[in-house]
């Protein structure tokens, strides 16, 4: 394939029917500059042109965090383990909505950049990647109110209750793995979205029905035991229940489960690689 002196190859990618991976993964980590660029854009433009600005960022999560808590502990009544139902919530949220808004965002990285894509080439993977920037802000902000609440209710219930142990080092861990799922889906759905918006309308009710499969607003011991083995199928209980174990001292997953959501992970990315590359020209020409 001829290339001009100021453009750099493109590995045969966009017209070659080949799947080339490795020179997939160079031309990527080539233009890797531009993933920031793309989350930088992306959080900027979140809340622009509203009146209220900023403060969105606060509202958006808090307000369904409170209202939860409030239905679910308050008035359900929905048992937490021994711990307040507002942290146990918080926490099992931290860990839902690193995986849930970066997945719908992730999905809609190349339709967000129609116009751009149009006009120059760049590759479409780091799309979905950069997109994903706005679907990280509620888990930070609920990250920052869980650093106030716990010294709250260590002067209100006289109760500490983050576990400090060498467990708490894996919490970020169980959060890699749920963003990690979000962008191997992201690379299934970003096509997809960006032919029809019907896509983000049906992914938005189906991420709804996984919500409450996965032991966010209740705890897995609720879940009768002869269904519990089902529930370790589910990757994202693994990480949900993995999260809380880290922060509050209770016991992991099993280790199977964690394996299994691990390789469920890698299976959904490498399989997503190829076909984002399988449909991603022709998604181009659709635009």
């Amino acid at each position: 394939m001829s290339t001009s002196p100021g453009q750099p190859a493109r590995w045969e990618l966009a017209h070659d029917h080949g799947f080339h991976a490795a020179a997939r993964v160079q031309e990527i980590w080539r233009y890797r500059r531009l993933v920031w660029f793309f989350a930088r854009q992306s959080f900027v433009s979140l809340y622009a042109k509203t009146q209220l600005g900023w403060a969105w960022i606060l509202i958006r999560p808090l307000a369904p965090l409170v209202v939860g808590a409030l239905v679910y502990g308050g008035v359900m009544g929905v048992p937490s383990v021994e711990v307040p139902y507002f942290l146990f919530l918080l926490v099992g949220s931290i860990a839902w909505n690193a995986f849930d808004g970066p997945w719908m965002w992730g999905g809609r990285g190349i339709e967000l950049q129609r116009k751009l894509i149009t006009k120059l080439y760049l590759p479409r993977m780091i799309l979905p990647a950069g997109a994903m920037a706005r679907g990280f802000i509620e888990p930070l902000v609920y990250i920052g109110v869980l650093l106030l609440m716990l010294p709250y209710y260590r002067y209100s219930d006289g109760t500490w209750y983050l576990a400090v142990s060498w467990d708490l080092l894996t919490a970020p861990l169980f959060l890699l793995l749920a963003a990690s799922l979000a962008f191997s889906l992201a690379l299934w759905t970003s096509n997809w979205q960006a032919r029809a918006r019907d896509v983000r309308f049906g992914l938005a009710y189906f991420l709804s029905f996984w919500m409450y499969v996965t032991p966010v607003i209740y705890p897995a011991s609720q879940v009768p035991e002869r269904f519990r083995a089902f529930v370790w199928l589910n990757p994202m209980a693994t990480v949900v229940e993995g999260f809380k174990g880290a922060i509050f001292g209770w016991a992991f997953p099993p280790a199977w489960a964690v394996l299994l959501a691990c390789g469920e992970v890698v299976v959904v990315f490498l399989s997503g690689f190829w076909y984002f590359h399988l449909l991603e020209s022709e998604t181009t020409d659709k635009l």
